[in-house]
């Protein structure tokens, strides 16, 4: 299943998904102590796997074509 919250987020899905190479920002010092995974840690395999990027990035313009622009 997937589903996106808002246009914000379906932008943030489609970006994330279509990266070829995604790189990992470094935490600062004062974070580092604090540790929280972050939205894209908490994402399934298949939606982060290579092999499946074709068909999610599908998916992704069959939802944004389904939500009325705000």
């Amino acid at each position: 299943m997937l589903w996106a919250y808002n246009q914000r987020h379906l932008d943030y899905l489609e970006a994330f998904v279509s990266a070829r190479l995604r790189l990992r920002s470094q935490p600062d010092l004062d974070t580092a102590r604090h540790r929280r995974m972050t939205m894209t840690a908490k994402l399934p395999r298949w939606l982060k796997s290579a092999k499946n990027r074709e068909a999610v990035l599908h998916r992704i313009a069959r939802l944004r074509s389904s939500v009325q622009p705000a």
